[in-house]
């Protein structure tokens, strides 16, 4: 028995409540080093020492990594309050385990593990709508144009590709002409990337937090299309960008025109005064820099800079000091012999978080979203004036408007007290109001109970990719990355964050999937299955494809020639085949096959009297598999395919079937008979 790799901790996500009287815990050990674990668990208070704890449990191992085994149960006990210690059992040695060690054979009781009292306050409540809910992420100006009059910017064609500044007129009224297409489909709840006033097409440099986008619609556009959401049984859900503001919110403007005497100069993090102006053009000046000055013969410093700023026909002043800057660095480099024909903006851009000389002439001197994003400064939410303000913010569009949650972008680069802050008041306005975050690595910090419901679960997206869309790691690697968020998140984080495929941020799934809507179809019906709240990005069900941003940010395709009905309708199959089994929202998960040589990867989905067996091929050869009904718990003689609708009879106890190569099948124990 490896003593070394055993651990368990009386909080956290190795125990916490899951009830009022109901506590979950969580033992760690070698992988395939133990063969039975016990707890032995009384109340805290009664005689210890002339008595023995009443109730014993096993617990059950229900997840492995590379390294470790993972046991979990659930303890429960009238009293809320719980002394518990370990029976560890390799299958040659026995020992018991408190957090004073290890014993072979007295356990001193007052080592015993201890969770104290299950107080109300430290249950982490999640909204349960989350949980059978099918979310569909939507970016409102590449959705639908469904009130032209409001259009102000030029709009690129529908049917052109996206670059950085496209608009396309994508608007509120647009998603609310296409609530019965979502209903449709299958959708419960929209995510909404932001929607108020801004200068981008993206608009997460938020100018008036307090504003609808007017090319977006207005307020009553706002509560018509939740209003009418609403009566759809679909949930909304903003985009908040508490992270950073425009460099034209009112705040950063007081600062640009008051410098030090402006009274907001502490809602940023400002390098000094004055504060540098944005250019008209940053990375994109940097080029012509570049091309200007391999161009020029001239020798003397002074001269180049007056002439490329002649060449580039520049008036304002921060155009002027950002050119002469960058034109001393390219020159003082060619001196030393660098070849700067070689060099580019975004070279340079990346030189410059290692280089402060460079950081100095094109980043700003004050701190934003990213590296040097001019546009976008960060904000102090250490500020008691800026949390105000922002939470403020949140508690109006629930109160006022009826909005049912937040997706918080940024969220790991904001500072835990102002979530904490943020939860209470977003829960006050509504108890069942969402809270979802940005959270591309481990976001356990975040999900403790206190901050945040969910995130948006890249390390599952990152997995499936991997796995289904690339085909680059086999299934041993797939289970070891989906284990370690199973056993580092809590159990209602699980069940509360958006399993997504991809996002405006990232390549779309087809794309990251070379193309192969086999493999497309397969990620699919992995995220309808497993643990966690399934969200889609626009057009992803009708096989769009897409790149890296903007790419990845196409226009929705509504003719309907240019669709793809059968993605479609392998989309709302699944979808109602979530809808339709309670198992697959909030059931119990129990992996049951993972077979590296041919790819298998099968689980159980369980909740009372619904059970599914899911089995993946993830290989190009056929699979005949059988499956004992007693390793499984399951007690029946038909299961359906619920793809299929074809009939399996039970034989001996045992269900045999053929899976396709790279397919799935979804079998149902049928109850019916």
């Amino acid at each position: 028995m490896l003593k070394e790799a055993i651990y368990h901790q009386p909080y956290g996500n190795y125990a916490y409540p899951v009830a009022d009287d109901k506590l979950f815990i969580q033992l760690r050990a070698k992988k395939g080093d133990l063969k039975k674990v016990h707890v032995f668990y009384d109340e805290r208070f009664r005689d210890w020492d002339n008595n023995l704890p009443r109730f014993t449990l096993e617990l059950n191992k229900y997840s492995s990594d590379e390294l470790f085994d993972y046991f979990r149960v659930e303890m429960q006990f009238s009293k809320k309050r719980f002394k518990y210690y370990f029976l560890l059992d390799d299958g040659e040695e026995q020992c018991y385990y408190s957090s004073y060690g290890f014993a072979k054979d007295v356990i001193d009781y007052n080592g015993c593990f201890q969770y104290t009292y299950i107080c109300e306050k430290d249950y982490f409540d999640t909204p349960n709508w989350v949980k059978d809910a099918v979310f569909y992420q939507i970016f409102p100006d590449r959705f639908y144009n469904g009130d032209p009059t409001i259009n102000t910017n030029k709009l690129t064609d529908w049917n052109e590709m996206p670059q950085w500044h496209s608009f396309y007129g994508g608007d509120l009224a647009g998603i609310i002409q296409k609530l019965d297409y979502l209903e449709n489909l299958g959708i419960t709840a929209i995510y909404l990337t932001p929607v108020f006033k801004s200068s981008t097409n993206h608009r997460y440099d938020i100018v008036d937090y307090m504003e609808i986008d007017p090319e977006l619609g207005d307020i009553d556009t706002c509560k018509e299309l939740i209003n009418q959401a609403h009566q759809r049984g679909i949930k909304v859900i903003f985009d908040g960008v508490f992270n950073h503001t425009s460099n034209e919110f009112f705040a950063f403007q007081d600062i640009i025109e008051k410098g030090e005497d402006s009274k907001y100069k502490d809602w940023y993090y400002l390098d000094g005064f004055p504060v540098k102006k944005t250019p008209s053009s940053t990375r994109g000046m940097i080029n012509k820099v570049i091309e200007k000055l391999l161009q020029s013969d001239s020798p003397s410093l002074t001269t180049l800079q007056e002439e490329i700023i002649a060449k580039l026909e520049l008036e304002s002043q921060e155009d002027k000091e950002y050119v002469l800057g960058l034109v001393a660095y390219l020159v003082e480099e060619r001196n030393k012999g660098e070849d700067i024909s070689k060099l580019d903006a975004h070279q340079l851009w990346e030189r410059a978080t290692e280089v402060d000389e460079l950081a100095k002439v094109i980043y700003p001197n004050y701190e934003t979203f990213a590296n040097g994003v001019w546009s976008m400064p960060k904000l102090k939410t250490a500020n008691p004036e800026v949390r105000e303000y922002l939470l403020e913010v949140a508690r109006y569009w629930i109160e006022e408007v009826g909005i049912d949650g937040w997706r918080l972008d940024v969220a790991d680069e904001v500072d835990h007290y102002f979530w904490r802050e943020f939860r209470k008041v977003v829960k006050e306005a509504n108890p069942e109001a969402y809270i979802v975050g940005e959270v591309w690595h481990d976001a356990t910090p975040w999900l403790s109970g206190e901050q945040f419901d969910g995130v948006m679960n890249y390390l599952f997206a990152t997995s499936v990719w991997d796995f289904f869309s690339r085909r680059k790691i086999n299934v041993n690697t797939f289970e070891d990355r989906l284990a370690k968020v199973r056993t580092l998140y809590k159990s209602p984080a699980q069940a509360a964050s958006l399993n997504l495929l991809d996002s405006h941020d990232t390549g779309r799934v087809l794309t990251i999937s070379h193309g192969d809507k086999t493999r497309h179809k397969l990620a699919v019906a992995f995220q309808m299955t497993y643990l966690g709240a399934p969200m889609i990005y626009y057009g992803d069900e009708l096989a769009m494809e897409g790149g890296g941003d903007p790419d990845c940010r196409r226009t929705m395709i509504w003719d309907e020639q240019r669709q793809d009905r059968d993605m479609f309708e392998w989309y709302k199959s699944l979808i109602a085949i979530r809808k339709d089994n309670i198992a697959l929202r909030t059931g119990d998960f129990t992996l049951i096959k993972k077979d590296a040589i041919n790819n298998i990867y099968a689980f159980t989905r369980k909740k009372e009297d619904n059970q599914l067996l899911v089995i993946f091929n993830n290989s190009n050869l056929s699979a005949e598999l059988e499956f004992d009904l007693e390793e499984l718990a399951i007690d029946i003689d038909l299961f359906i395919e619920l793809l299929s609708n074809k009939e399996y009879q039970v034989e001996h106890g045992k269900i045999k079937i053929n899976v396709e190569g790279y397919n799935v099948a979804i079998l149902k124990a049928d109850n019916n008979e």
